[in-house]
């Protein structure tokens, strides 16, 4: 098996799914808010975090289930 790609995942606003980014050089941390450049609300850090590694953990699942589907689709077996 030969996963070769980059997974991205971008965090993204509670409120209007817009990418969220911070101050430059400023380390965030839990019960640390991100204003949305797009709509201004206020996003907690460790929330938008969670459900970013979420789709990261369901992003890797899906290209090893894809990537073992295509090693073993030309496999036989014979009982």
């Amino acid at each position: 098996m030969n996963i070769t790609e980059n997974f991205t995942i971008t965090l993204s606003c509670l409120f209007c799914d817009a990418a969220l980014t911070k101050e430059e050089n400023k380390e965030l941390h839990s019960g640390d808010l991100i204003k949305c450049q797009n709509c201004g609300e206020e996003n907690d850090y460790e929330s938008v975090y969670e459900i970013a590694k979420e789709q990261g953990i369901e992003q890797v699942k899906n290209e090893v289930m894809n990537e073992l589907k295509k090693s073993f689709s030309g496999l036989k077996v014979k009982i």
